[in-house]
């Protein structure tokens, strides 16, 4: 029961953020991609996860040996939203790259990893990835935070 509500439970989040979305205004002007396009796209995204998850809850439950329902396992769950918290607390004033890897190598260990120096390298990878691609190239400003890129 506890994984159906938890699959309801992000689907109406999912819902939510698509409302959101649609809420905010159209940029206008010669810009191709507006404001809405991203949280519409996130929205969709967990759309789908959602409806994917859901269906699967409903379907026959997953059982284990004895017979019992594996349920939902709380603590990556909980983990996972205090490291998202925390993600969100560090962003501005440490940085978008350095919060970014952190975040990574949290979510990296909630879900089973103990190769620290591994997911360190491929979270600052993808971290600077993203982060040149948004900053340089698309000209959308990063919260820089403490170390400033010289690049």
């Amino acid at each position: 029961m506890s994984t159906r509500l938890v699959s309801a439970g992000f689907l109406a989040v999912a819902l939510v953020v698509l409302a959101q979305a649609f809420m905010i205004p159209d940029g206008g002007g010669y810009q191709a991609v507006g404001p809405r396009a991203f949280p519409l796209l996130v929205g969709i995204g967990m759309a789908v996860v959602a409806v994917i998850g859901v269906v699967q809850a409903f379907r026959a439950p997953v059982t284990r040996e004895g017979g019992e329902d594996e349920g939902v396992h709380w603590r990556p769950v909980l983990l996972l939203i205090g490291a998202l918290a925390l993600y969100a607390v560090l962003l501005a004033p440490v940085g978008y790259w350095q919060s970014t890897t952190l975040f990574f190598v949290a979510v990296a260990r909630v879900l089973g990893s103990r190769k620290l120096v591994r997911d360190l390298v491929v979270g600052l990878l993808l971290a600077l990835a993203t982060y040149l691609l948004f900053d340089r190239v698309l000209g959308i400003t990063l919260p820089p935070g403490l170390i400033r890129l010289a690049i």
